[in-house]
Formats: C-alpha cells, sequence, structure tokens
C-alpha cells in the first residue's frame, strides 16, 4: 500500500501545518455562515403588526433580563479574575475571562436571532409549512455555527497565542511538542471561563422560563380554563421571554463551553502522545475533526426539507440534515485517519466512529422516549385519565427507565474506543494506558463533530415554541395550528440536545479525569491515584455524589418558590383587573416578568457558588487525590440523574401535548389537567436542574485542572 503522505509529497511538518490550518479556516466560515443566516432571517417578512407587537414585548422583556444577568455575572467573574490572577498568574487569568467573554457572547447571539426569527416563523407559516420549518431551522443554525465557529477559533487563536504559533510554524524550535503540549495546558482556563458562564446562563435562564410557564399553565389551562399562550394570560409573555433566555442563550452558553472544554482537554491528551512520539499530529487532531464537523453541516443543512405527506411528522424533515450530516462525517474521518495516521489509522477512524454511532443512538433513544406519538409518552398520558397522582408515578418510571439505555450506549462506546486507542498504541510502540485515553478522546471529538447540526435542532426548538405563542396571541389560527405541531418536535429536539450534551459530558469524563492526573503530574510531580480504601478518596467521593442532589434541589426550589409567587399574581390579576378574561382590559405583562428575573438572578448565585467553592476547599485541605474523587463522584451521580431529569422531563411534556393532540378527551378534559400538572412536575427538572448538571461535571473538572497549583492538603490526610 503506498502511504497518502508519499503522494503529498509532504513532510510531517508540513502536512500539520496544513492540517492545523483546517481549524481557523472552518471557524471563520462557521462564524461568516453564522452570519449570513442572520442576515437572510432579518430579511423576512415579520408578519402582522399584532404579531410584531406580541414579538417585540417578548424580544424586550429577553433583553431587559439578560442585561441584569449579564450584569451580575461579570461581577462574578471580575472577582473570579483577580482572585486567579492574584493565585495562578495574569496568563491564565487572561484566559478565564477569553473563555467567559465568549460565552456571554454565544449565548447573546443565540437570544437575539431566536427574537428575531420567532415572529418570522409565523409570517413564514402561512405561505407553507417546509417554509415555517425552515426559517425556524435557519434560526436555530445561526446559534450553532455562532456557538462552533467562536469555539473551535477561539481555542486555535488563544492556543496560537500561548506558545502555539512556535510550536507548529516555528521551524527553529528544538522541542515543538513540548511547547505544544505547555500551550494547550495553559488555555485551560479558558474552559473554566466557558464552563462557569454557562452554568449561571443555564441556570438563571432556566429558573426565569420555568417560573413563568409553570404559573401560565397552573393559573390559565388548569383554573381558567383558557390556552397556553391566551394573551388573556398574565404570564405567557413571560413564559415565552424565557423560552429565549433559557432554551436559546442558556443553550448556547451551555455547548459553547462543551465545545471549549472538550476540544482542550483533547489537545492536552495528544499533546502528552506528541510529546512522547514527537508527532505533533495528536495534538491538533481534535481540532481538524471539530473543522470536518462544521464542513460536513454545511452540506446536511440544505437537505432540511418538510414533505407534505411528512406534516404529521415533521421529525423527518430535521432527521435528513442530522442523517447527511453524520454521513459525511463519516466519510471525512476515514479519509483523514488514513492520511494522518497510516499506520493504523484503522484504530484511528474506529475510535472517532465509536463517538459518531453513539451520538446517532442517543438522538434514536430520546426520541424513542419523548416522541409525541411514541409509546412512553402514550403510557404517561393514558395514566392521566385516572388523574394527576398515576401521571406523576408513571412520569417517574419512565423518567427512571430513560437512564439505562444512553448509559449502556455511551459505556459501550467508552470501551470500545479505549480498546481502539489501545491496539494502535501497540501497533506504534506507543503506552498503552496513552493510546487507549487518546481513544476515548477521539471518541469525544466524533460525538460533538455533529454539534453544529444538533445545535442547529435545539435551537428551532424554542423559536417554534415562541412561533406558537406569537401566533395564538395574536390570534392567527391558521399560523397556530402549523406552529402547534412544529413546536411538539422542538420539545423532542430540545431533548436530543440534552442528551446529546449529556453523552459528550460522560464520554469527556474520562478524557478532563486523565487530563487532571496528568497536569497534576506536570505541575506537582506527584503521581495520584484514586483507591477506594484510602479513606480521604471515599468521603471526597461520597461528597461529590451529593452535590448534584443539593445543586438540583437548590435550582428545584429556586423555580418552586418564583412559580408560587407567579401563581400569586397571575390569580391577583384575575381577581383584581376582571376585565382581562372577558377581553376588555389589558394584563400587566411586565409585572410577571419581574417576578421571573429577580428569582432567575437570585436562584442562581448559591447553587453558583456552591460549585466553585466545595472543589477548591476540599482541594486545599484535602489534597489532590480528593478532588479527583470528588469529580468521579460527581459524575457518577450526575450523570443518570440529569437523564433522568432531561428526558422524562420532555416525555412528561410531550404527553400533555398527545392529549392536546386531541386524544383521550383533548384540551380541557380530566386527562388534561392531570397531564398539565405532570408537565408542570417535570419542567424544572428537564429545563433547569436537568440541563445545567452536565455543565457541573465539566465545571468541575475544569476548574479542578485550573487550580492544581493551589491544591495543598493542609490537613495532611494520606
Amino acid at each position: 500500500m503506498i502511504i497518502p503522505l508519499q503522494i503529498l509529497s509532504l513532510t510531517n511538518m508540513q502536512l500539520t501545518q496544513l492540517a492545523f490550518l483546517l481549524a481557523p479556516i472552518a471557524g471563520i466560515i462557521a462564524i461568516l455562515t453564522s452570519l449570513l443566516l442572520m442576515r437572510k432571517i432579518g430579511k423576512m417578512d415579520p408578519g402582522s403588526p399584532k404579531a410584531q407587537e406580541v414579538a417585540q414585548a417578548i424580544r424586550v422583556g429577553a433583553y431587559a433580563f439578560l442585561k441584569r444577568q449579564y450584569k451580575t455575572i461579570s461581577i462574578i467573574t471580575a472577582i473570579i479574575f483577580v482572585l486567579i490572577a492574584a493565585a495562578l498568574g495574569l496568563g491564565t487569568a487572561m484566559a478565564f475571562l477569553i473563555g467567559a467573554v465568549a460565552s456571554l457572547a454565544a449565548g447573546y447571539i443565540a437570544m437575539d436571532n431566536a427574537t428575531k426569527a420567532n415572529v418570522r416563523s409565523v409570517a413564514a407559516a402561512k405561505i407553507s409549512a417546509d417554509k415555517a420549518l425552515k426559517t425556524a431551522f435557519y434560526g436555530g443554525a445561526t446559534m450553532g455555527f455562532a456557538v462552533v465557529g467562536l469555539s473551535l477559533l477561539g481555542v486555535t487563536v488563544l492556543f496560537l497565542l500561548y506558545g502555539g504559533y512556535t510550536a507548529i510554524f516555528d521551524p527553529t524550535t528544538v522541542n515543538p511538542a513540548e511547547i505544544g503540549l505547555k500551550a494547550a495546558s495553559g488555555i485551560v482556563g479558558m474552559g473554566f471561563g466557558a464552563s462557569l458562564i454557562a452554568l449561571f446562563a443555564q441556570l438563571g435562564g432556566g429558573i426565569f422560563t420555568k417560573a413563568a410557564d409553570i404559573g401560565a399553565d397552573i393559573v390559565g389551562k388548569v383554573e381558567a380554563g383558557i390556552p397556553e399562550d391566551d394573551p388573556r394570560n398574565p404570564a405567557c409573555i413571560a413564559d415565552n421571554v424565557g423560552d429565549n433566555v433559557g432554551d436559546s442563550a442558556g443553550r448556547g452558553a451551555d455547548l459553547f463551553e462543551s465545545a471549549v472544554g472538550e476540544n482542550i482537554g483533547g489537545m492536552v491528551i495528544g499533546g502528552i502522545l506528541s510529546f512522547t512520539t514527537g508527532n505533533l499530529m495528536f495534538l491538533i487532531f481534535p481540532l481538524i475533526i471539530r473543522a470536518l464537523g462544521i464542513f460536513a453541516t454545511l452540506i446536511g443543512m440544505p437537505f432540511v426539507k418538510l414533505k407534505p405527506s411528512e406534516m404529521k411528522n415533521p421529525m423527518k424533515a430535521l432527521r435528513k440534515g442530522v442523517t447527511v450530516t453524520t454521513i459525511v462525517c463519516a466519510i471525512m474521518f476515514f479519509i483523514v485517519s488514513l492520511i494522518f495516521f497510516p499506520v493504523g489509522w484503522f484504530y484511528i477512524f474506529g475510535s472517532l466512529m465509536t463517538g459518531l454511532v453513539a451520538s446517532v443512538l442517543i438522538d434514536y433513544i430520546t426520541d424513542y422516549y419523548t416522541g409525541r406519538d411514541r409509546t412512553p409518552v402514550k403510557k404517561i398520558s393514558q395514566a392521566s385519565q385516572t388523574g394527576s397522582a398515576t401521571n406523576i408515578i408513571t412520569g417517574i418510571a419512565v423518567g427512571l427507565e430513560t437512564t439505562a439505555l444512553p448509559i449502556i450506549t455511551l459505556v459501550v462506546a467508552l470501551i470500545t474506543s479505549f480498546v481502539f486507542g489501545q491496539q494502535y498504541a501497540i501497533l506504534n510502540g506507543i503506552t498503552v494506558l496513552e493510546g487507549g485515553i487518546y481513544g476515548t478522546t477521539l471518541a469525544t471529538m466524533g460525538m460533538l463533530a455533529v454539534m453544529g447540526i444538533v445545535l442547529a435542532l435545539d435551537g428551532f426548538g424554542p423559536i417554534a415554541d415562541n412561533a406558537a405563542g406569537i401566533a395564538e396571541m395574536a390570534g392567527d389560527r391558521g399560523s397556530a395550528e402549523t406552529m402547534e405541531a412544529l413546536d411538539a418536535v422542538g420539545n423532542t429536539t430540545k431533548a436530543l440536545t440534552k442528551g446529546f450534551a449529556l453523552g459528550s459530558a460522560l464520554l469527556a469524563a474520562l478524557l478532563l479525569f486523565h487530563t487532571y492526573i496528568e497536569e497534576v503530574k506536570i505541575q506537582t510531580g506527584q503521581i495520584i491515584s484514586i483507591d477506594i480504601s484510602n479513606p480521604v478518596v471515599l468521603v471526597a467521593g461520597f461528597i461529590g455524589a451529593m452535590m448534584p442532589f443539593l445543586f438540583s434541589a437548590q435550582a428545584i426550589d429556586a423555580v418552586g418558590k418564583a412559580a408560587t409567587k407567579m401563581v400569586d399574581e397571575v390569580r391577583r390579576q384575575f381577581r383584581e383587573i376582571p376585565g382581562i378574561l372577558d377581553g376588555t382590559a389589558k394584563p400587566e405583562y411586565d409585572k410577571a416578568v419581574d417576578i421571573s428575573t429577580k428569582a432567575a438572578l437570585s436562584g442562581m448565585i448559591i447553587p453558583g457558588v456552591i460549585v466553585v467553592i466545595v472543589p477548591i476547599v476540599i482541594g486545599i485541605l484535602m489534597g489532590p487525590v480528593a478532588v479527583g474523587a470528588l469529580v468521579i463522584g460527581c459524575t457518577l451521580t450526575a450523570v443518570p440523574l440529569a437523564l433522568f431529569m432531561n428526558t422524562g422531563g420532555g416525555a412528561w411534556d410531550n404527553a400533555k401535548k398527545h392529549i392536546e393532540a386531541g386524544n383521550l378527551g383533548g384540551k380541557n378534559s380530566p386527562a388534561h389537567q392531570a397531564a398539565v400538572v405532570g408537565d408542570t412536575v417535570g419542567d424544572p427538572l428537564k429545563d433547569t436542574a436537568g440541563p445545567s448538571l452536565h455543565v457541573l461535571i465539566k465545571l468541575l473538572s475544569t476548574l479542578s485542572i485550573v487550580f492544581i497549583p493551589i491544591f495543598f492538603n493542609l490537613l495532611g490526610l494520606i
């Protein structure tokens, strides 16, 4: 067989330099694509004056919240920046700040475009369902390309500035692999900054949206018997604002930190192999895979088309884009594996494909458990016929069941990719453990390669949800029917993204944990071992296992308190402004928005601070071994807990929508009222605590890596 390197007539360094350039080029293309999609959406018909009025109220509310939230987050960020600069140096602090600012920008872009695309989707629905679906999808794709582009370009540029340029492009460099590894290690602070902002953005947005949603449902749907987005409901504007600040801004920041943290972790692991072998390709390969994912997404996007025969199942149209993107990724993986790793290319390709296949399987598993016409959702709907209690009992059972298949899928992916990495290592004379870890790293990168198209589906969800609400409030019945069908699909796409994000978090757990072990060895010379017989490990492990439950309790409690205030406010307005229900008086929407805003800002602080303080205190008092055990314990409980909340909550939501579609008595039936109660139970699980947990997993890992220099073991424990 002729080695591809010989065909290209390039030296190893020349090939490495050309390959590296794929990353910034792809990042720039992604950002330009996002800008072009923004421009395209901006030129679309915004619809009727009434629809524009409603949309403007939502947009103003979203901006008002984001301004206050970002102000609070900025104060916290500034304090942590000063502490990091004092304790760890200005270089780490600047990386942290860049990650934080970029994460805020990702959330802002996602929210800004969602509040433009929602009303235009309503106008597009008057033309055709396909036009409405594409408008919402393009709005989501704007977020997708912005997030993947900003993350890839940010990591690439920061890597170059912190020494990567010398390692890759300076021919006089003596030890390029060593310098490249130091550069990758030096930018870990960027991952911490992105994760910290994502936690506050996701948590705050989740509290806001669910407080409004639950208040609107309990008083509007159950007590007053009016539709969800009826303009007579004082909480309806706040509810729609919440879709943007939670599902758009929060998710944009969330997936940005996933891309950044896992990319940097992958580069550190690859950098260790580069240092061992002298081959820089191991270090930069995670960047190349992310770049290929952007190109594949560009190819897959045009295949999103809704045929008239698919109107009852619009998910088919969206899945076409995902399928094409996945196939193109697989082809590109094959090509680059063959070119860059000619000896043992099959094992590199196999590791990448393991992650890609896992993402597809999680997609279908989540769809099975949350699809409106799937068996688990129908099971919850049927249980609603005998009341709220049976709805909740069945919903909990379904939610608990949803943890099994995804975890089995991800565990098999981890083992398979680890074995592929080991085989590659044996073939090339590399340390078997390091080869196995690199295999799992590539599986994580393979899964993240389709992030662009997955984010487009996720962004589609809140846009479709908002559009359905705008159509309802504007009295546009024709558009409302179309958007209601797309909104139901949006619930599934949002659940898919949460499953995807959590899956990548689990795959990345081993990657980031090994990065932590290697960084401890590099920075302190200490080789740590997590031995369960060590009481320090057991204690710290239990504390870590407890943290997701304590964190979730704080988040859900914040929603409960805010929802109580929202219910009281809506009841007060119905009671004191009697003209609301007969349409002769206008509700005081601003008061409902203010309740959610204050609740979100106050509710996000304590859980966020706990997550930051606990590992630092454990590290200072008990040392780096204890922090490693803490991270393991947290990961082991956070993953199944988040799956239960995310997927189970999605099933509860679509059980309600299944009944609203005319089944089991339809709207305002006893079954519907029970399903609404079940949905309100699932709301804070799937949109507040659940999606925040996978941010928690990665935040703990990146935070632990950044603060290694201050882990002293002051208690002198074993």
